[in-house]
């Protein structure tokens, strides 16, 4: 016996009534015609890939490979995390960060501004190496 006659027996029965059986109904409706979801799109509606903030950190100690951090951040999600993010931050770790002269809020600013005006130039591009062997590599970029 297929659904929907068994949901109208019900109806006859008692068992259940018009309202609940016109919701049983729709419900088989949709089941037996699934919407098709549209796929993630990588790119943007002009047709070029979205673009990201990447974050590239190398760090080495005389030939020892101490760290690497390889980040890439979709723009569209920074800019709508980066007010939370700043706004997240303990105020003591924020004074810190000022202290070292770093601009949480001027950083988020500048993001935003090459995100509009479509630029692609480093934000951050530091290449330090000391004479005891030790080096450190760090770009913030959009691509």
């Amino acid at each position: 016996m297929s659904e929907k006659l068994r949901i109208l027996n019900m109806v006859r029965e008692g068992t259940i009534s018009p309202e609940e059986a016109e919701l049983l109904l729709k419900a088989l409706e949709t089941q037996e015609n699934p919407t098709v979801e549209t796929p993630v799109t990588l790119k943007d509606n002009r047709g070029r890939k979205s673009k990201k903030l990447r974050i590239l950190v190398d760090a080495d100690e005389k030939g020892k490979n101490k760290a690497k951090v390889n980040v890439t951040i979709p723009l569209s999600l920074l800019k709508s995390i980066g007010p939370i993010v700043k706004n997240s931050i303990p105020s003591n770790v924020k004074s810190e960060l000022e202290d070292q002269g770093v601009n949480i809020g001027e950083i988020l600013n500048t993001v935003e501004y090459l995100i509009e005006n479509g630029l692609e130039e480093d934000i951050v591009n530091i290449d330090a190496g000391g004479e005891d062997g030790e080096n450190a590599k760090v770009r913030i970029y959009v691509e």
